[in-house]
């Protein structure tokens, strides 16, 4: 974990760890994650999880993300801070410490202002993805190439969202196939 000392000014991340077909889909027809399409796929242990999350204090989901946590057997996110975007009141069951904010912007504000080691984790969805992208305050953008081919689904980004450059920091292969592809976010195509 990232150890921020009072005195040390606050550097937020916001980061991705996501499964992408082959074919640019972040989740099938039916809305279930690529991930889960995967028959090697092992929910918090796999295609480099563990290291991922192991750096992470917070995570940040859209609605649609947040809400079947609620209903799962066990809290998906045990010991991380949890901020949801959402414009309407978290549903009843929510636990007491998410904090939710109808607009990206103020949702970061709050997110810089909690106190949280190490980076966040956006979770959520294409349209979340988007929304952080679109202020400028998606960080990372690491995505698992899953060698599957689903067809249809929802891809990574909306139709006609903005250009944007990516540098690579980094690659690793999985013994299934996946490749994970690690890239910080560049300067919009102009």
């Amino acid at each position: 974990m990232v150890d921020h000392s009072p005195e040390q000014e606050r550097t937020l991340r916001i980061k991705t760890h996501l499964g992408v077909s082959a074919d640019g889909f972040i989740s099938s027809a039916d809305g279930r994650p690529a991930f889960l399409s995967m028959p090697t796929f092992d929910p918090g242990q796999s295609h480099g999880y563990p290291e991922y999350i192991a750096d992470c204090g917070a995570v940040v989901m859209g609605r649609t993300t947040f809400e079947p946590a609620l209903g799962a057997p066990s809290w998906p996110w045990p010991g991380l801070r949890v901020f949801v975007l959402t414009s309407r009141p978290l549903p009843s069951g929510t636990p007491s410490d998410v904090v939710a904010a109808a607009k990206p912007a103020e949702l970061l504000d709050l997110m810089r202002q909690a106190d949280f080691p190490g980076d966040v984790d956006l979770v959520g969805g294409q349209r979340t993805i988007d929304a952080f992208r679109g202020i400028g305050a998606l960080d990372v953008l690491g995505i698992v190439t899953l060698p599957i081919l689903l067809g249809e689904g929802t891809r990574l980004t909306p139709p006609a969202s903005d250009p944007q450059f990516l540098r690579l920091d980094s690659t690793r292969t999985f013994p299934d196939g996946a490749v994970e592809q690690v890239y910080r976010l560049a300067a919009p195509v102009s």
